[in-house]
């Protein structure tokens, strides 16, 4: 397993020295003025636990670009999406409300993930670059964005108005006592745990360590299986979901206790549209050129 030697520390990187209450304030304030165009979160039981069903939009990431790109004055988005993950076309569907530009920096393959099929349907400008580890996708992309004078959003959309965008969002939600969640960059989590803090946490890492501040107060579960494969289709939850993230952690809740425990599942998977795209795009050209 490549993802089970997390730095546990204890400390939350979003609410820094100035503590969990005044850290909720900070947050919410910034997103004092925000009209999200997302319904507020549905929660339904499922085996006795408390989902919220953000399967029922794009995704959880579209409330958190939604405040970030209401707030930018740039034109462009440049982000980094893995082969596999939801912030791509949860980023296009905050961006194209608001008018913006996205373009993509994705790891270059023999042919493109379904996530980054369905990106690139639904307007995203690609640009493959052949990379052996995210970081330095995200340092390439970082880089264009800079020359280009367009707006980087980091991995994971950690960005202190997408975390604003997640605590508004949980406030409004009756706090639980045990949150169960997958962790990648943590932003999630992290943002939960500033809504919710006398909830105890225990967060699924699907895709790589932990660093330091990522985990804050939760406890880590590593999950044996590799980023990019699927749950078992006997663990699978009765809902919605990615298949090689949220539904990996499901099998780990405790089921049908009369405890409130709270699952956030993240989205379903996008749907695409045109199969051919997937013959349309060589993701082994040098596609930057052509920009």
């Amino acid at each position: 397993m490549s993802h089970n030697n997390h730095i546990i520390d204890g400390l939350n990187k979003d609410v820094g020295v100035i503590g969990w209450e005044a850290a909720k304030e900070y947050y919410l304030e910034l997103a004092s003025n925000w009209t999200p165009y997302n319904p507020d979160p549905m929660i339904i039981y499922h085996e006795g636990v408390r989902v919220v069903r953000d399967d029922l939009i794009v995704g959880t990431k579209t409330r958190a670009g939604d405040l970030l790109m209401s707030k930018t004055n740039y034109d462009t988005i440049v982000y980094s999406q893995p082969r596999t993950g939801l912030a791509g076309v949860s980023i296009l569907d905050a961006a194209n409300r608001h008018k913006k530009k996205v373009v993509l920096f994705m790891p270059a393959s023999k042919r493109v993930s379904l996530h980054q099929a369905c990106c690139i349907e639904r307007g995203a400008i690609p640009i493959f670059k052949r990379i052996a580890a995210m970081p330095n996708l995200n340092k390439y992309a970082k880089d264009y964005a800079e020359e280009t004078g367009a707006f980087f959003v980091p991995l994971g959309l950690r960005h202190e108005l997408a975390t604003a965008a997640i605590v508004h969002t949980a406030n409004k939600i009756d706090p639980p006592d045990e949150v169960y969640v997958a962790i990648s960059t943590g932003v999630l989590s992290r943002a939960l745990q500033i809504a919710w803090p006398k909830a105890k946490f225990t967060s699924i890492a699907v895709a790589r360590n932990l660093k330091a501040g990522e985990l804050g107060r939760a406890t880590v579960i590593s999950e044996p299986l590799d980023f990019t494969a699927s749950e078992k289709k006997e663990n699978l939850p009765p809902f919605p979901c990615i298949d090689t993230y949220d539904a990996k952690v499901w099998k780990y809740i405790p089921k049908n206790t009369e405890r409130n425990i709270l699952f956030w599942n993240v989205g379903p998977n996008p749907r695409l549209v045109d199969d051919t795209i997937y013959d349309k795009i060589d993701s082994y050209r040098d596609w930057d050129k052509n920009l």
